[in-house]
């Protein structure tokens, strides 16, 4: 067990129902752990079910044995689900039973020009999304986490980064809002899905976009918020699990052009693409080489983030075996033992 998760234990049995004393810090003795998982789509499954296999080695559940978790887009929706004890064979199989469930055009879209329509609305609605979210969570809260989390949004109207975090020190904010809608607000990526609405206790809605324009490869966040407890660099060790890349081959007539029409949902891939280079390159700059370990694929195959045909969830699950079997049982013994 982490020593978040620990002291996590230790504080929960004094814990009465007043939510204003809430709070929960890790100590500072050993390495503070995080797993950070990047956004995709469908690409959700390579990370599912990386730490599937792990899980089903070791037992126990995944959040055991980290501080903090953090995840954009699938990848919070896979953070909340580890926080509250899903088990990663369940993770799994919501993405290969309800893929293509949830991205399944607009009716509008097989029946009007695609073109026409791509001008006004997102290629596809929210409601099969949210009804999975709500089976997931149900009425779970922020604060029903079992171990640290920071999971990246943007607010559309200020167009400022939000990141929804487990009450801690002197941060209750977020800690009554109900988890389902906080994975919706992680993962509405523009032009795939509508913005998400977020209840707040009092006051207008939240009007919330996918946190995976600033922060698909959310480790920066995971690292800075180690430093807010308190932790020196060196005490930081993270493991990065990224959803997988295809060698990009742009075509110049498209940035010439640099049209809505000529760019499509491709400029939301062409933004969280290059985030992720960014973001692991300041991660690798930030922590000692041996504090950092990144779990990643690269394909030929081009997989968007609504891939759902079997051809593409089959490539995933055979790199995330492949992903195991090179780095398996170093990652283990770093993070599991």
């Amino acid at each position: 067990m982490s020593i978040g998760g620990i002291y996590m234990a230790l504080v929960w049995k004094d814990i009465n129902s007043a939510d204003d004393i809430l709070t929960w810090k890790p100590e500072n003795k050993k390495k503070f752990k995080v797993l950070a998982i990047d956004g995709g789509g469908i690409k959700g499954v390579f990370p599912a079910k990386y730490l599937q296999m792990i899980e089903n080695k070791i037992g126990g559940n995944i959040y055991e044995h980290f501080d903090l978790i953090v995840g954009t887009s699938t990848g919070g929706i896979i953070a909340l689900a580890l926080s509250i004890g899903v088990s990663t064979s369940e993770i799994v199989k919501l993405y290969k039973d309800l893929g293509k469930n949830i991205f399944k055009s607009r009716l509008v879209n097989r029946v009007a020009h695609p073109i026409t329509h791509a001008l006004l609305k997102s290629k596809y609605d929210n409601k099969n999304l949210t009804v999975a979210l709500k089976d997931v969570f149900g009425d779970k809260k922020i604060k029903d986490a079992k171990t640290l989390l920071c999971i990246p949004s943007i607010d559309f109207y200020r167009a400022k980064p939000k990141v929804y975090k487990t009450p801690h020190s002197h941060y209750h904010l977020d800690r009554n809002l109900k988890m389902w809608q906080v994975a919706l607000a992680t993962s509405a990526a523009p032009t795939y899905f509508p913005a998400a609405i977020v209840d707040k206790a009092a006051g207008t809605p939240d009007y919330m976009i996918d946190g995976g324009l600033w922060a698909n490869n959310p480790s920066v966040i995971g690292i800075c918020e180690a430093l807010h407890f308190g932790c020196n660099l060196k005490d930081i060790q993270l493991l990065s699990i990224g959803t997988g890349h295809c060698v990009y081959k742009g075509k110049k007539e498209k940035a010439l052009k640099s049209g809505f029409l000529s760019w499509g949902t491709g400029l939301v891939d062409f933004t969280m693409n290059a985030q992720n280079y960014g973001n692991n390159a300041m991660a690798m700059y930030l922590l000692p080489e041996e504090n950092f370990d990144r779990i990643d694929f690269e394909t030929g195959d081009k997989i968007n983030l609504d891939s759902v045909d079997d051809k593409s969830i089959e490539i995933l699950m055979k790199e995330a075996e492949r992903a195991y079997g090179k780095t398996c049982p170093d990652i283990e013994n770093k993070f599991f033992i």
